[in-house]
């Protein structure tokens, strides 16, 4: 038993070194999960966002494309702009994220990858969320 307290223990030191989001509790008795293939000009992605409460979580998975100072050659370096009814909300350099605070009605959520001087990769996907 102890072995195994020692090799999980040093399995979590040596393990995946990724510039993750700070985890995050939000307490809300309804959650939406909704997932979709996003597709660009001749380029797929997924897309997956959860509506808790007020807040939007969305996480993406997009081949070729790093989001951290941590990506191969072989990856694009991107960013995520995300605008919310129109305006910037933030750009994230993480390929998941959260959107907090939305007021009560319908909001379109847009997002948009770019390169580090922010010019289009040529992914974009947009979705509707509604806040009660």
């Amino acid at each position: 038993m102890k072995w195994l307290m020692i090799i999980a223990a040093v399995i979590s030191l040596i393990g995946c070194r990724q510039d993750l989001p700070k985890p995050e509790t939000i307490i809300s008795p309804s959650a939406s999960m909704h997932e979709a293939e996003a597709q660009g000009t001749e380029k797929n992605w997924t897309v997956k966002h959860l509506l808790r409460g007020n807040s939007v979580f969305v996480e993406l998975v997009v081949p070729g494309v790093s989001f951290s100072n941590h990506g191969t050659k072989s990856q694009e370096k991107g960013q995520i702009a995300v605008y919310v009814n129109g305006k910037h909300y933030h750009t994230y350099h993480t390929a998941a994220f959260i959107v907090k605070g939305l007021n009560s009605g319908q909001h379109r959520i847009d997002i948009k990858l770019t390169d580090e001087k922010h010019r289009p990769l040529g992914y974009e996907k947009s979705f509707t969320v509604s806040i009660p």
